[in-house]
């Protein structure tokens, strides 16, 4: 057998691919997984896709009435755990589907639990087992298994063969595809993909095929940074990637969701830092990683009344996403939502147990005679983990952050451009949450998270395989 080169630097700047080139072995082995998974693959990104299928409008709004359009704090945001007989087949079948790839897999799997985000672990652990201490048992268990089914889901998608770029593969599509579709709607229809609302962040806003405004900034702001990840990287050609961008940043801003525009500039923002300024690649990289995602979780503190300073901290954050003082009358939310909490501080009220609707034995009725509307969720993703699974739920969480930005840290030495958009998704999440919630939600948004979280470990788990045969003496 021929020697193969010496081992990978572990603090170089990576060159993406680099180790499956220096290793001819290493690159048989891979090429081989991706051939025995392809079959499966198919199957599994259907159903990977037949997610947002399920959490988009009637129709993808064709048939969408304006009279049922819903307010931004109306729209539901779990359609896939209310749906009808034919969405819980698909569901069922997804979760068999998922398991069988899991456990054909299974030496493979044994490798990968390795690499295991131990946080996002607990959380998918602690969200059925909050049933039993759950305001709602029932609604837990629902919304509990479907968070499990798309977690094996994109578990098993991470297991059927390997692709470097396998979460662009899977999320791209329907993103596009979402997008694509809403600017031609919005050219044939223009009144039947814009918000009703005719207040300073509503009017002329456009929502798209999706429920409001800030989903559609959402998955603009996703597809965004995805492409433009592509283009700072300069990995083959740019026409496809080029398009894709212009095409987000342009439903972004018919949007006009601010949040999503302000992590979507964070975003690009790390990336173009950690991938092509040479001082922050060589020596910096990890410090703009815990600077930005401190700031984050600080702000967070902020706006939450945990740290006092408030107005003079957060006038920047209000500037540059066009919040007033109340964060679009969101502050009333919190304020309703933290005096439930004071009731199962330590371990919540249950997973999804106290969005159940507009129901006179849900404490979340309250908001129909306070606010004369249902928000369906807090609008900030810490606050519904605390309300949802207590104190214990949101340490979980920040043991999921810490254990993703590490993986992620460590993915760097090896492929700089994919743990880059790891990264800048993640921050995207983080920014996102101050005003939705979406932390481990069951719709389109954190479905792509979750899928971010399973690839970053077969990612790492491939880049130390390759690492390690590149440095074994040849046999």
């Amino acid at each position: 057998m021929r020697r193969v080169s010496g081992p990978l630097r572990a603090g170089a700047p990576s060159n993406p691919g680099a180790a499956t080139r220096r290793v001819a072995p290493g690159v048989s082995r891979l090429k081989s997984a991706s051939v025995r998974g392809g079959a499966s693959l198919v199957l599994l990104s259907i159903l990977f896709w037949l997610i947002f299928y399920q959490n988009a409008p009637p129709n993808f709004g064709l048939n969408w009435e304006l009279a049922d359009q819903p307010t931004m704090f109306q729209a539901t945001t779990a359609a896939v755990d209310t749906a009808n007989t034919e969405d819980r087949i698909i569901k069922i079948c997804t979760l068999l589907i998922s398991i069988y790839v899991v456990v054909s897999r299974w030496s493979t799997m044994r490798l990968l639990v390795k690499e295991s985000n131990l946080g996002a672990i607990a959380c998918l652990t602690l969200a059925p087992l909050s049933a039993v201490w759950s305001i709602e048992p029932s609604a837990t268990l629902l919304r509990s298994v479907t968070l499990l089914t798309i977690a094996f889901l994109c578990l098993a998608i991470s297991l059927a063969g390997w692709n470097r770029r396998r979460l662009q593969q899977l999320v791209l599509p329907p993103l596009m595809f979402i997008l694509i579709m809403s600017l031609l709607l919005g050219l044939m229809f223009p009144d039947r993909i814009t918000e009703l609302g005719q207040d300073l962040s509503q009017k002329g806003a456009w929502h798209g095929m999706t429920f409001t405004k800030n989903q559609f900034g959402m998955i603009s702001s996703v597809a965004a940074i995805i492409c433009v990840n592509r283009l700072i990287a300069g990995e083959g050609r740019i026409a496809w990637p080029l398009a894709g961008t212009l095409v987000s940043l342009t439903c972004l801003t018919l949007s006009r969701s601010n949040t999503s525009l302000f992590a979507t500039l964070l975003g690009i923002g790390f990336m173009a830092l950690v991938m092509r300024v040479p001082v922050v690649k060589q020596r910096f990289s990890t410090h703009v990683v815990v600077a930005i995602a401190a700031t984050i979780l600080l702000y967070e503190l902020v706006i939450q009344n945990v740290i006092p300073g408030a107005y003079t901290l957060l006038a920047p954050i209000r500037s540059l996403t066009g919040k007033d003082a109340t964060f679009s009358a969101r502050t009333t939310i919190w304020d309703i939502v933290k005096q439930h909490i004071q009731y199962a501080p330590i371990l919540g009220s249950g997973y999804g147990a106290y969005w159940i609707g507009p129901v006179a034995r849900s404490p979340s009725y309250v908001f129909t005679y306070v606010m004369y509307f249902y928000p369906t969720e807090a609008h900030n993703g810490y606050l519904d983990i605390v309300n949802d699974l207590g104190w214990f739920g949101m340490g979980c969480l920040v043991l999921f952050l810490i254990a993703y930005m590490r993986q992620a840290l460590q993915l760097m030495r090896f492929d700089r451009s994919q743990a880059a958009l790891y990264l800048a998704l993640l921050f995207q999440q983080m920014v996102m949450n101050m005003s939705e919630s979406e932390w481990f939600a069951r719709d389109s948004a954190f479905t792509i998270m979750l899928l971010a979280i399973t690839c970053l470990s077969r990612a790492l788990q491939e880049a130390r395989a390759s690492a390690r045969l590149a440095a074994a003496p040849a046999s």
